[in-house]
């Protein structure tokens, strides 16, 4: 018997919003972070704000930013992580000296977080061997979210043979 296609929601967004108000309360952060700078061919010296943002839009976009003191966090969130959301943040942490939003922060380093609720092993492993912090965090909604997937959704690939540096 097929199973009913499942709604859209944004999930990840909702599980990294109450990561930061738990535990970044009092910093500031920022979700949805646009990242990188337009081209400077596209900018014009007569463009109103609205439309230099309009160009903007292009820009990679992280999930979310802590801003510092002392130091600026990226955060990559996923229910279950894959291999890629490494290579998104390594590209962030590139794209941030050239974002005109954080030009004037000051910072001592930029700090990467991948936040899962479902821990893939062969991810985390590869994402610590990159210097990467990989921080579990189970919303109070995971359980009822958990019921609706397939068995084989509900957890990270199965452990193979042991990986090692």
């Amino acid at each position: 018997m097929a199973r009913a296609k499942r709604s859209w929601q944004p999930r990840e967004m909702q599980m990294v919003t109450e990561f930061l108000t738990k535990f970044y309360a009092a910093r500031r952060w920022k979700t949805r972070v646009r990242l990188g700078s337009p081209p400077e061919a596209l900018i014009r010296e007569e463009m109103t704000p609205e439309e230099r943002a309009m160009v903007g839009a292009w820009r990679r976009w992280a999930d979310a930013v802590v801003y510092p003191p002392p130091d600026l966090i990226i955060i990559e969130a996923a229910i279950r992580p894959a291999p890629g959301k490494i290579a998104q943040l390594e590209l962030y942490a590139l794209l941030l000296p050239h974002t005109p939003e954080f030009l004037g922060i000051k910072y001592e380093k930029i700090r990467l977080i991948l936040l899962f609720a479902i821990e893939d092993p062969a991810t985390t492993f590869l994402a610590r061997h990159k210097g990467i912090e990989c921080v579990e965090y189970k919303p109070t909604w995971l359980p009822a979210y958990l019921r609706i997937l397939m068995p084989r959704e509900r957890r990270g690939s199965l452990p193979g043979k042991e990986i090692s540096p």
